[in-house]
C-alpha cells in the first residue's frame, strides 16, 4: 500500500528530515491555499505494522465501557451483530454527551439526532451526527473515527510516547496520508470537527477519518475493514504529483530521544493537552526524558 516505506536509524535523523526540505515543504501558495498545508495528514502508531483500524473495531474495543449492551460476539448472523455493534457505538456516544450535558459541558448535543431505531446501514452514520462522534472519540470513547493531525511533529509525539511502552525491539511509525487521495475514494470522509469549545483538539491540529461502507464491508467479508483495505480495493489508477500514502519507522529505543527533540519545538504532552492537570505533571515529563538533576 505504501508508496514510500522508509526506515530511519536514529530519532536525529528523522527529526532533521522534517526539517529540511522535503515533500511536505510548501512550493507556493497552492500548497498552502488549503486547510491542510501541501495536502497531507499525519499519524503516529506506536507499533509499525498495526492496521489503521479505528478502536471500536479493534478487539478488544472496550464498548463495554461505554455501554450497558455492548456488541454480541456470539451473534451467528452477520448483519445481526453488525445491528448491534453499530447500536452500542451509537448508544456510547449518546451516553458521553448526556453525561456532559448533565453537568453542564458544553457539546454539540442535539437529542433529535438519536431518535428512531437504530439498524445495520451505514447511512446511520449521517454528517449531522460525526461531530458529536468526533468529540467523543477525542475524549476516550471508542468509535469508529480514526485521529489525525495536520503536523507530522505532533503525529511524531504521539507514535514516540505511545511506542515508550512498547518492546526495544520493535518500530513504531508517522503515516503520511495525502487528502487528494483520499478525496478519490468514496468510501473514506475526511471529518473536521470544530476547535474552539475543544483545547485539545486545536492544540493537536486534530481530524479524523471515517469509513462510509464499514458495515457492508463487514456483512460481505466478516471483519472490521481497515484503511489499508479500503485503499488497496478502491484506489484509482491515477497520476499525482505527491505520494499518496508514505510511512517513516524507527527503533522504539529512539522514541524518547524524538520527545527529546520535539520538546525543542515546544511539544510536549502540556503543549497538546493542555490542561492544569498536565500543567501540574510537566515537570515530571521533563525528568522523565532526562533523568534526575
Amino acid at each position: 500500500m505504501y508508496d514510500v516505506d522508509e526506515s530511519f536509524e536514529t530519532a536525529r535523523e528523522f527529526f532533521n528530515f522534517l526539517l529540511e526540505d522535503n515533500i511536505f515543504e510548501p512550493k507556493s501558495v497552492f500548497d498552502v491555499s488549503e486547510k491542510v498545508t501541501n495536502s497531507y495528514i499525519f499519524r503516529g502508531q506506536a507499533q509499525k505494522d498495526w492496521d489503521l483500524l479505528p478502536t471500536a473495531h479493534r478487539e478488544p474495543n472496550k464498548l463495554e465501557n461505554y455501554t450497558p449492551q455492548p456488541p454480541h460476539k456470539g451473534e451467528k448472523e452477520r448483519n445481526d451483530y453488525v445491528c448491534s455493534h453499530t447500536h452500542a457505538e451509537i448508544r456510547s456516544v449518546y451516553l458521553f454527551l448526556e453525561a456532559a450535558d448533565h453537568v453542564g459541558l458544553k457539546t454539540p448535543i442535539d437529542y433529535s439526532l438519536f431518535k428512531g431505531q437504530v439498524d445495520g446501514s451505514d447511512d446511520i452514520f449521517k454528517p449531522t451526527l460525526l461531530p458529536s462522534i468526533a468529540l467523543a472519540q477525542h475524549h476516550g470513547v471508542s468509535t469508529r473515527l480514526l485521529d489525525w493531525t495536520e503536523s507530522p511533529f505532533i503525529a511524531a509525539y504521539f507514535a514516540a510516547n505511545s511506542a515508550l511502552s512498547q518492546d526495544d525491539d520493535s518500530h513504531f511509525s508517522i503515516i503520511c496520508m495525502s487528502t487528494h487521495l483520499l478525496k478519490d475514494l468514496s468510501s473514506i470522509s475526511v471529518i473536521s470537527a470544530p476547535k474552539v469549545n475543544n483545547r485539545f483538539l486545536g492544540a493537536q491540529r486534530g481530524l479524523f477519518t471515517i469509513i462510509n461502507s464499514a458495515n457492508s464491508f463487514f456483512n460481505t467479508n466478516g471483519k472490521w475493514p481497515s484503511l489499508e483495505d479500503i485503499i488497496n480495493g478502491e484506489r484509482p489508477n491515477k497520476f499525482y504529483m505527491r505520494h499518496g500514502v508514505i510511512r517513516f519507522s524507527l527503533p522504539v529505543s529512539e522514541a524518547k530521544s524524538l520527545l527529546k527533540l520535539l520538546y525543542k519545538l515546544d511539544i510536549s504532552e502540556l503543549t497538546i493537552m493542555p490542561s492544569l492537570e498536565n500543567a501540574a505533571k510537566h515537570f515530571k515529563y521533563k525528568k522523565d526524558l532526562w533523568g534526575k538533576v
